[in-house]
């Protein structure tokens, strides 16, 4: 049997068929989930499964676990009963408000943990008054419960199973009743996440891992140079090498397909081509840094056309500092970062007849569908994209250049008759040294004082590349827009500064660069915090005390600060030698911040004693969930921050695997204490939001205990390694 209803733009739709219901909720908010007419996201299976579909690729940050949390308490099911797969990607699936299937920017549960809380919760109340006319009883009087619906006065009980059919004939509500925070069951509870038992046995199949019936594979090399050219090369090394198929020539890259991977692998290791440099050549980070510096101390950049800094606050940061008592100025410079991802780019496609298909881990998967269908001359929708679990993320899979590359590599193949898949694999050294690294930037920031020690006015000159220019994204580059990810942590913070002038200086060296975990906050929170201490020790003044001044209004930061601190024990005597550090930043509407504990042992040489990080995320759907992606990104900022840095010299990337670029071992993290603050406000982001402010927490404790600033990163280009 099949049953469908008319709905409205602000209805539901709950159909049954031979296996099952689905319904769907809709006029949800812009980044949310669709409305009914756009497609179904629950379905609820006649064995009382329950199905929830996410356009949200969980890729480690436990985003469908929260999802699943979501279902099971507004359907009143038990958890053990959901499950979350990914949706086609297709329109109907898509963001209603970006129009697009991806996640970033901590949208998981951001976006979407409302929107399927409110279609879950009206398939409950639809059941429910399906179940009172069944019993003859009053709607009220219907207890909802482990997906059955009771009425204990008659002693009678139906399984949700057997009501579907009555309740889709039903008026949906326009206002589903969601289950107040005070009577969660479900939601707010550290429930196991979905993802780890696969994880763990190994029978989770990553986007590295997909293998197709006469699968071919190919190893790609890119030119060393940004935008190089191959010029020559003998391909005979490579094609005597057993299980090579082709070497095929690529824009700016050579690939060798063979039957698997390390056939491919020792084929390209057998070439030797021979590169143009291209328009890059010349580049190397200290030509680089210069410019950066200079362009930040001359302050002739754009200046930002958002509310928060109208003409009015340029004039007025001018006058702050023009008639300060004291005025921090300091000029700061980070580096390029890698992202690092365990599991290389890659891609898995197969061409057909008009159509193609994709297997890999992505954070895009319409911007990827729409790029490659381009590519190929087809639809969108001739092409299926199978988004499959991720080995980290961290914005690097917001880009489809290795998607395209694939693309050209079947084209290719296809054109010499080899229309078997090929799963195109970077290794670790190309994708280390292929591009989209977080920009280098140099900032200069000057904080103005008054007579007071209060802040009159802020300004920060920032130069350093644009990554909207370079993922694609639609803006003018040029002094008529800016490059809005600039200002992310400084545009929108905590403190109370009354006049603010942001500026921003396009050096662009040809170096591909795009969004890395946290984005602009992950260099802003650091040049911001360290500024505040510099100030606080002018006046001889206790770091977070100086703060509360600067909170005076901001009730939910203040708290969020006192609550850290306290948690770390801020202002008990410490042994000789010792310091603390704080810092804190505010971004996706989540506050979070860090207190480190160090010590001295010899010049140059810290060692890291204990780290407390908190985060207020407003509503939290899995407090371990939580607790697991702050530490996470507290390490990853850890390996910022202590090393992290990409380096050119003649126009070459100079890392190239984990012994040039290290990351931090889990022997060398410090015992780490979490604390969340969860609150009644609407879900926050949680994925960026351990990143940021774990280098100027280490600054200021070093600041602390000896009275000279960190201006630049890693600590290792200022003089300081970690033991």
């Amino acid at each position: 049997m099949m049953g469908t209803m008319e709905l409205s733009r602000r209805g539901f739709l709950l159909l049954s068929a031979g296996t099952g219901f689905t319904l769907g909720f809709g006029a949800l908010p812009a980044q949310g989930m669709p409305s009914p007419g756009f497609g179904p996201w629950i379905r609820i299976a006649p064995d009382g499964v329950v199905t929830a579909l996410s356009n949200i690729s969980d890729i480690g940050q436990g985003t469908h676990t929260g999802l699943a949390q979501a279902v099971a308490e507004e359907l009143a099911v038990p958890f053990a009963s959901v499950r979350v797969e990914m949706a086609p990607v297709e329109k109907a699936f898509f963001n209603q408000g970006n129009k697009k299937y991806a996640v970033y920017s901590s949208i998981g549960l951001r976006t979407n943990l409302r929107p399927l809380r409110m279609a879950a919760a009206g398939a409950r109340q639809m059941l429910a008054e399906a179940a009172a006319i069944r019993f003859g009883v009053p709607v009220d009087q219907v207890v909802m419960h482990e997906g059955t619906a009771s009425h204990a006065p008659t002693r009678r009980s139906l399984p949700y199973s057997a009501l579907l059919a009555d309740a889709v004939k039903l008026t949906p509500p326009t206002e589903p009743k969601l289950t107040p925070r005070t009577e969660w069951k479900v939601l707010g509870q550290s429930l196991p996440r979905l993802d780890i038992p696969a994880k763990v046995d190994g029978s989770t199949v990553y986007g590295l891992d997909v293998n197709l019936p006469g699968m071919l594979t190919a190893v790609v090399t890119h030119a060393p140079t940004f935008g190089g050219v191959l010029l020559s090369v003998d391909e005979a090394p490579a094609l005597v090498v057993r299980g090579v198929r082709k070497v095929l020539r690529l824009p700016g890259a050579l690939a060798v397909v063979g039957d698997g991977y390390w056939p491919a692998a020792k084929g390209l290791a057998a070439l030797s081509p021979e590169w143009g440099p291209g328009p890059n050549a010349a580049i190397d980070s200290e030509t680089l840094s210069r410019q950066l510096r200079d362009a930040a101390m001359a302050g002739q950049g754009y200046s930002f056309p958002v509310t928060e800094m109208q003409g009015t606050n340029i004039t007025a940061t001018a006058q702050a500092l023009a008639g300060a008592a004291h005025v921090v100025d300091t000029l700061y410079e980070v580096p390029f970062l890698a992202h690092a991802t365990m599991e290389p780019m890659h891609c898995t496609i197969q061409l057909r007849p008009a159509a193609a298909e994709i297997w890999l881990s992505t954070q895009t998967q319409s911007d990827t569908q729409a790029a490659l269908a381009r590519l190929l001359g087809l639809e969108p929708e001739q092409v299926i994209v199978n988004g499959m679990p991720a080995g980290g993320g961290f914005g690097r899979r917001l880009e489809h250049d290795f998607v395209l590359q694939a693309g050209h590599l079947a084209k290719a193949l296809a054109a010499d008759g080899i229309t078997a898949p090929v799963k195109m694999i970077w290794p670790r050294e190309t994708d280390m040294r292929s591009g989209y690294f977080r920009p280098a930037v140099a900032a200069r920031v000057r904080l103005a004082l008054g007579a007071d020690g209060m802040p009159m006015g802020l300004r920060c000159d920032n130069a350093n590349p644009s990554l909207l220019q370079h993922t694609g994204l639609i803006f003018a580059v040029g002094r008529s827009a800016g490059d809005w990810t600039v200002g992310m942590g400084v545009v929108r913070q905590s403190y109370v500064i009354p006049a603010l002038h942001l500026t921003w200086t396009r050096v662009d060296p040809g170096v591909p660069v795009g969004f890395w975990r946290s984005v602009g906050s992950s260099q802003n929170c650091m040049f911001m915090e360290t500024t505040i201490d510099q100030a606080a020790r002018h006046l001889g003044a206790d770091p977070v005390a100086y703060r509360r001044r600067l909170l005076v209004g901001k009730d939910r930061a203040l708290t969020f600060m006192n609550r850290l601190t306290e948690a770390a024990g801020w202002g008990r005597p410490l042994p000789a030698g010792h310091a603390l550090g704080f810092a804190m930043g505010e971004a996706n509407n989540s506050i979070s911040g860090h207190v480190v504990e160090l010590s001295i042992p010899e010049p140059g040489k810290f060692r890291l004693h204990r780290i407390w990080v908190g985060i207020d995320p407003g509503v939290v759907a899995n407090p371990q969930a939580v607790e697991a992606q702050v530490m996470g990104g507290t390490i990853f900022g850890l390996s910022a921050a202590l090393t992290g840095e990409i380096t050119l010299k003649d126009g070459m990337v100079e890392q190239s695997n984990f012994d040039t670029y290290p990351l931090v071992a889990l022997a060398q993290v410090p015992p780490m204490e979490v604390l969340v603050i969860g609150n009644n406000t609407a879900a926050g982001g949680v994925g960026e939001e351990g990143v940021p402010s774990i280098a100027p927490a280490i600054a200021n404790a070093l600041f602390a205990l000896t009275g000279t600033p960190i201006t630049r990163l890693p600590l290792t280009r200022a003089g300081w390694a970690m033991v």
